[in-house]
This record gives structure tokens, C-alpha cells and sequence, in this order.
């Protein structure tokens, strides 16, 4: 694999690249799409509490305020937003894209209302937004919006489509939004995740004759929607993100049949919360049963902060004995990437670094 293997060498002008980082910190996909432009779509945290996005770049050599051409949000969720405002931020040349629904008065106003009184300590998806759309404004600086079957960038032999939402599915979307904005007196807790999430934007990127499809979180039924609307691009993606950390409820064998091509490369990236952990030993023999190229951030058959949290209990009460204060040490996200020359036919060259692996 050549000079290609090294974590710390940046791809050639003309080698594209997509990269996958996770989980535990959320998720993030970084694209170089041909003479040193990359697009970040969503945004997650590294370590160091950094975006690591940003990371990535600059362990390369890279300056993300001159490399990055585009930042997408494809929804407002915490494992797919950390850090979105600082990355914008630091890439004020780059187009900012998010859901078209994400700039009417109703969500604007309820993230006004979050980021005044937040939620919780950690903040939320909401208060990331409020970030970034303050940033835009401040510089006067227009995003672009992604509804189903629109084109959001065009450069250089690199066509990127946002593959949904659709319009029918913004009024739902905003009164559960409206429900959520805190009252007065109200107890301080965290904004919960809606679902199903209707709003997610799945992106279609061609870059020549490459194509990919990122699955970001959407669910079942929104990916009939997609299957059935003729306007979308009439192709099939070789890579694929599998959507909402390879759940069921986001799955759809029309859409590994009818947009992908047979063994596709397929990423993901696990989830856990409580005793809850994505994806289940079952969507592993399901997302098998149609790749044997199918890859994870992070191995599955131990929750992200098991054995961690295990190991803190055991040796807990040695700890205090000798010190006033407990930290917990953060896991670093894995990633999985794919680098191919512009033109060639030979296949994606992969590399997992640690602890992300192939699923089996």
C-alpha cells in the first residue's frame, strides 16, 4: 500500500479518501475528494475533548481552515453534533449545510430558548447550533440547506446530493421540537433524543465514478421515501455508512439491493447507553448476511465503557485510599479508512486503526 499506510501522511491530490471516527465521543466522516479539499460531515470529540475532525487534519499536516471546503450537520443528535460549533469556527471558508426544517422561526426560537437556560452541564445537540448559527450570522455567511433530492455541492468532479428529509416530515418534527423548550422553574435535565428521527440527512457522493452513501441516522420508513422518489441519482454506492449504529429499526433490504452494489465496503459505529448497546449480535448476522466487508469503530461484544466501568469499581476503593479524586481515563475513537486513486479500478484500500476492527 505504498506511502498510503502511515496515519500521519495525507493522501496524494489524486487519492480520495473517507474516514470513519468513532464511537464513545459520537461520530464524524471526514471525505478528501481530490487536490487537498476534504468535506466533515457531523462532528464528534476526541480524547482531549477536541473535534476530531480537526485532529485528524492537523496530525496529517493539514490546515482545516484552508482544506475544508464543506461541514455538514445531518441532524441535531449529541453523538453526531460535539464540538460542530468549534469546527466551524475554525473552517470560516467552509460551506456550512444542514436540514432545511433546522432554519425555520420555530427551531430557531427553541434554540434560543435551550441555549439561555441550559439543559444540562454538558450542554446538547440544541446548544451547538445555537454556536454555529451565531457564527454564520456573525460573519454573514449563508449555509445551505439539504431537503430530498437536492444537490448541496458541485466541485471539481465531486457531486454531493442530500437524499432526504422531505417536506412532509418537518411539521411532526417541529411540534415535538416545541415540546421540548424548557418552561420556567422547570428541573434542569438533558434535551432527549427524538425518535424515530425524521429529519436525518443522507448524503450521495460521487467523485468520478465512486460512489458513496452515508446512511446518517435515518430510519426505516424514511428510507422507503428515498427508494421511492425517481428524482434521486440513479447509481449504486461501493461504501456505505450504515445508519443509527446498525440498528434494525434502520434497516431495509431494498436499499442494500436497489442503492448499493453487492459486497460494499460498510461502516459503523457502535452506541451504548445503560445496558443498551448498538449494534445487537443479531443486526451483526444481519449486516453480515449481506457484506463480509462490513467494519466497526470499536469491537461490539463488549459495550464502549464496560469494562472500563468495571475495572474503576474493582480497584475504586485502592484509589481513594491514596488519592482525594477520581478520573475516569477517555477511550480514544477508532477509525476506519478507505483511500483509492482518482480513475483506477482497483479496489478501496482499507485500514482499521485500533480499536476499530471488522465485524464477525
Amino acid at each position: 500500500m505504498g506511502g498510503l499506510t502511515a496515519r500521519g501522511v495525507p493522501p496524494k491530490h489524486n487519492v480520495m479518501e473517507v474516514t470513519v471516527i468513532g464511537p464513545g465521543y459520537g461520530e464524524c466522516i471526514l471525505l478528501h475528494i481530490g487536490n487537498g479539499n476534504w468535506v466533515i460531515v457531523d462532528s464528534c470529540l476526541n480524547a482531549e475533548s477536541h473535534p476530531a475532525a480537526l485532529a485528524y487534519l492537523r496530525d496529517m499536516g493539514l490546515n482545516p481552515t484552508e482544506a475544508v471546503r464543506l461541514i455538514v450537520a445531518t441532524h441535531w443528535h449529541d453523538d453526531h453534533i460535539r464540538g460542530m460549533g468549534k469546527l466551524v469556527e475554525v473552517c470560516d471558508k467552509a460551506t456550512f449545510c444542514c436540514a432545511s426544517v433546522l432554519r425555520t422561526d420555530e427551531f430557531l426560537a427553541a434554540v434560543g430558548a435551550m441555549a439561555s437556560r441550559p439543559m444540562s452541564k454538558t450542554g446538547s445537540g440544541m446548544q451547538e447550533f445555537y454556536k454555529v448559527f451565531s457564527l454564520l450570522a456573525a460573519r454573514s455567511s449563508k449555509p445551505v440547506f439539504a431537503i430530498a433530492n437536492r444537490r448541496i455541492f458541485n466541485r471539481d468532479g465531486c457531486e454531493i446530493w442530500a437524499l432526504s428529509p422531505f417536506d412532509k416530515d418537518f411539521g411532526l418534527f417541529l411540534q415535538e421540537i416545541g415540546r421540548l423548550r424548557p418552561q420556567e422553574r422547570e428541573t434542569k435535565r438533558r434535551t432527549h433524543t427524538l425518535t424515530p428521527n425524521k429529519i436525518a440527512v443522507v448524503l450521495l457522493i460521487k467523485i468520478e465514478d465512486a460512489v458513496i452513501l452515508l446512511g446518517s441516522d435515518l430510519e426505516g420508513r424514511g428510507w422507503l421515501e428515498i427508494l421511492a422518489a425517481r428524482e434521486r441519482p440513479n447509481c449504486k454506492a461501493s461504501v456505505f455508512k450504515i445508519p443509527h449504529h446498525g440498528s434494525q429499526n434502520a434497516h431495509e433490504d431494498r436499499m442494500w439491493s436497489e442503492m448499493l452494489h453487492s459486497e460494499p465496503i460498510a461502516a459503523l459505529t457502535p452506541w451504548q447507553k445503560g445496558g443498551r448497546v448498538l449494534p445487537t449480535e443479531g443486526d451483526v448476522r444481519r449486516i453480515l448476511s449481506f457484506t463480509k466487508k462490513a467494519y466497526a469503530t470499536a469491537p461490539i461484544d463488549v459495550p464502549i465503557r464496560k469494562s472500563l466501568r468495571n475495572r474503576t469499581r474493582a480497584i475504586e476503593r485502592t484509589i481513594r485510599e491514596t488519592s482525594k479524586r477520581i478520573s475516569r481515563v477517555a477511550l480514544p475513537p477508532g477509525m476506519i479508512r478507505l483511500r483509492r486513486k482518482f480513475g483506477s479500478q482497483d479496489d478501496w484500500e482499507i485500514e482499521t486503526f485500533a480499536p476499530a476492527c471488522r465485524l464477525s
